[in-house]
């Protein structure tokens, strides 16, 4: 199974819980030595090339620190005291077929690698300077959106995820094949109580 995004259906993994569900909150990933993003999805390049902005698959809100897609490109985002830090990939016509990409950010040794998987793989590293922004610990993580509570930063993604993996310090603490799911959450596989929750406005009112 899989999980369609679109600027009306995406996800989010909660910062933290009342009723200590998760036993690793995706809380202060920006403060992880190394912190990984990992999805496997079907872009849909004819509707990405109709919005304004990239979408992101996965994202820290406020100074978007994550992976997102145009219609025939791949990019990671990282932002730090002496500003934006980006990597850009053209997969070619691997973007029109299942693709898994993966960023790793190591954090201690200021490092940054995006990869994208399809029949080519396409690979690259750069180096940031300065301190990862401290502005990332009210983030929520999203997928499939840059920041669903805020519309002018919402870059939206339109695509088929079917594969999400979040690492935080060689330790997967979100793991979904979005095969267990109902209408309001995709099953966290990774034991850590870290599921996909379906953003909902009437939620956060």
């Amino acid at each position: 199974m899989s999980i369609f995004v679109n600027s009306k259906n995406y996800y989010f993994v909660t910062p933290n819980n009342k009723n200590g569900l998760s036993s690793s909150l995706p809380t202060n990933l920006h403060k992880s030595d190394i912190l990984e993003f990992i999805c496997e999805l079907k872009v849909n390049p004819k509707e990405m090339k109709k919005l304004k902005y990239p979408g992101y698959i996965i994202s820290l809100n406020g100074k978007h620190l994550g992976i997102y897609t145009g219609p025939d490109y791949v990019g990671s985002s990282i932002w730090t005291t002496t500003g934006e830090h980006k990597i850009t990939l053209f997969p070619g016509d691997d973007i029109k077929s299942k693709i898994l990409v993966h960023l790793k950010i190591d954090v201690k040794n200021k490092l940054m690698e995006l990869t994208v998987k399809g029949k080519n793989s396409k690979s690259k590293k750069i180096n940031f300077d300065g301190e990862i922004d401290d502005d990332y610990q009210f983030s929520y993580l999203w997928i499939g959106c840059g920041n669903g509570l805020d519309k002018n930063s919402s870059f939206p993604l339109i695509a088929e995820i079917s594969k999400v993996k979040i690492i935080k310090n060689n330790k997967t603490i979100v793991k979904s094949d979005c095969k267990r799911q109902t209408p309001y959450k995709v099953f966290d596989q990774s034991n850590s109580g870290n599921h996909l929750i379906k953003y909902d406005k009437e939620w956060f009112e």
